[in-house]
């Protein structure tokens, strides 16, 4: 009993240093945590701090390598997969989620995905939605400039240079305007999810009564369709699609 209470008051004590520490020397102290073997504390505080709404392509980045040494392969996945849509080009990233996903059960065939859809994917993630709305208001003011120059111009070869650059500038604005909704949905509103527990059963419809479909083991990567109560209608890699419960997926 006396051991018990020992125990808890040091985990208390932690707590309160922890909570006493600024965002930047907890995560200094869990590089350290790191460093020196404990990957599991440094995975704990790296997403305490995912938790409490920081968001960095280093944070997830570290956060994946600390699961993935400790052993947690899914979380590794999640936190690779989240460092990608901040860091699309980082290579580094994308080798480690590599490795961490050659280490999954399931070995689904995928879907190819559109190689101008992938290419837009990849442009929208390059910057952040506010930097391809602010660049979209940019042109769009300067093709209201260029439109005024259209129209207020008497000679001919002016008028016409204005009127191309308000349609090319106009254009850029729409496309900018584009890439700024498409990187807000990846980023805020990812639709994919990552099987967190150790197996569960696709159904044909929510609940445990539908007929068995597949099973899915950690790690998998989903793409969620439908939700309904605690149940999700997830579309696997290949195509095929079921229901399994939500509290099975964590959202990317």
């Amino acid at each position: 009993m006396r051991r018990t209470l020992l125990i808890q008051i040091i985990l208390f004590a932690g707590l309160l240093s922890l909570a006493g520490q600024t965002p930047e020397e907890r995560y200094s102290q869990a590089g350290v945590l790191y460093s020196s073997g404990d990957y599991s504390g440094a995975a704990a505080i790296y997403r305490k701090l995912y938790e409490e709404g920081f968001r960095s392509g280093d944070l997830f980045y570290n956060t994946g390598n600390a699961f993935f040494k400790s052993g947690d392969n899914a979380s590794a996945i999640l936190f690779y997969e989240r460092a990608k849509l901040l860091s699309p080009a980082d290579e580094d990233i994308d080798y480690n989620l590599q490795i961490a996903r050659s280490r999954i059960t399931d070995r689904l065939e995928t879907v190819p995905q559109l190689f101008f859809v992938r290419w837009f994917d990849f442009l929208s993630l390059l910057a952040s939605t506010n930097f391809w709305a602010v660049g979209a208001i940019v042109l769009f003011v300067l093709s209201l400039m260029f439109a005024v120059l259209f129209l207020t111009r008497a000679r001919a070869r002016g008028r016409l240079l204005s009127f191309w650059l308000s349609l090319a500038t106009l254009l850029l604005s729409m496309l900018l305007i584009s890439l700024s909704v498409r990187n807000n949905s990846l980023v805020n509103h990812n639709s994919r999810a990552v099987i967190m527990c150790s197996i569960v059963t696709g159904r044909s419809a929510p609940g445990e009564t539908g007929n068995e479909l597949f099973v899915l083991h950690s790690g998998t990567t989903v793409t969620v369709e439908q939700e309904l109560g605690e149940f999700r209608e997830v579309r696997l890699p290949d195509g095929n699609k079921g229901w399994i419960r939500a509290d099975c997926m964590e959202k990317i």
